[in-house]
């Protein structure tokens, strides 16, 4: 538990240095690019130090790319 309160306090100072910096320059892309980062670094941080099982990307690659492989097949005629 010590473990993911620290990841999420290390997490947060990093977003309250960075991001009043973007703010002041109206930088609102990286804004929301440097927060949708952050927050997934977060989360895979928590859930490393808690050792969870966490499916592996590729399942999710391969999920996407089945039926784009399968369709590009059938217009081949593989």
């Amino acid at each position: 538990m010590l473990l993911s309160i620290s990841v999420v306090v290390v997490g947060c100072l990093m977003g309250v240095i960075d991001l009043p910096k973007l703010f002041k320059r109206k930088e609102w892309k990286e804004v929301i690019v440097y927060s949708v980062l952050l927050l997934t670094g977060i989360v895979f941080g928590v859930i490393a130090v808690n050792l969870w099982e966490f499916p592996s990307p590729l399942y999710i690659i391969i999920w996407v790319y089945k039926p784009v492989n399968q369709f590009l097949a059938y217009i081949t005629g593989n």
